[in-house]
């Protein structure tokens, strides 16, 4: 038999190598072990563990229904395929393994969850700056109805006035690109230093994040810009005196 830790220091057993034994019921058993700890099932610190045969012999009890198996990291799945054959080679389907995945799956999966959280959140900071950066050009048309006015009087097209207004909402999206991913490089070379890590950034970002905050500004400007371009001489003259 092999004895729990508390079974043990209730019968006042800390050693095995002169074989002691104990009595359960009847029968006397040889104690050849005892169990130091037990992370995963802490009742068997109390409990008197016999050979399954044994168990089914002389007390008729069933075998267990529960069996855990620790594994080595990687050795999950092999394991998984080869335990019922080890433990009913019999009837091994009458065994129902659950192996939890490979460390390398849910590393995955966690990061996979990350990078889908982080681009959820980089969608709503655009929607966020594309709001910003229409809102600013907006106010931006309304108070300058009469230079807008003045313009179209001196012979200036619609589409010089839009063009006027996208190039300035443009080029709000194109600084505030440049900006983010400065301060990110910064934020990503001070944590990395912090923690004596080395820093990868890839180049391929900081070039795409100012030609996305220009693509946002552009598209920001859209509107307020074709409104200054329909604003008639006449009527922007009027309302910006």
């Amino acid at each position: 038999a092999v004895l729990g830790a508390a079974a043990a220091s209730k019968l006042n057993l800390a050693r095995v190598d002169q074989l002691p034994a104990v009595y359960i019921g009847d029968k006397l058993y040889t104690v050849v072990g005892i169990l130091g700890s037990v992370s995963r099932q802490p009742d068997l610190l109390s409990s008197v563990i016999i050979p399954e045969g044994t168990a089914i012999t002389e007390f008729r009890l069933a075998g267990p229904a529960l069996v855990e198996v620790e594994t080595r990291v990687g050795a999950t799945s092999l394991i998984a395929k080869q335990i019922p054959t080890a433990l009913s080679p019999n009837d091994p389907l009458r065994i129902k393994v659950a192996a939890p995945p490979e460390p390398k799956l849910v590393k995955d999966g966690v990061q996979s969850d990350l990078n889908s959280l982080f681009l959820v959140l980089g969608a709503v900071s655009l929607l966020v700056g594309a709001i910003g950066i229409a809102n600013v050009t907006l106010v931006s048309v309304l108070e300058r109805t009469g230079e807008i006015g003045l313009r179209r009087a001196l012979g200036a097209g619609k589409r010089h006035i839009a063009a006027q207004f996208l190039a300035e909402s443009t080029a709000m999206g194109l600084i505030g690109g440049v900006l983010g991913a400065s301060i990110g490089i910064l934020v990503v070379v001070g944590i990395a230093f912090s923690r004596s890590w080395t820093a990868v950034i890839d180049p391929g970002v900081l070039l795409a994040a100012p030609a996305l905050g220009a693509c946002v500004g552009l598209l920001a400007g859209l509107y307020p810009a074709l409104r200054a371009a329909r604003l008639e001489p006449v009527d922007a003259l009027r309302s910006g005196t």
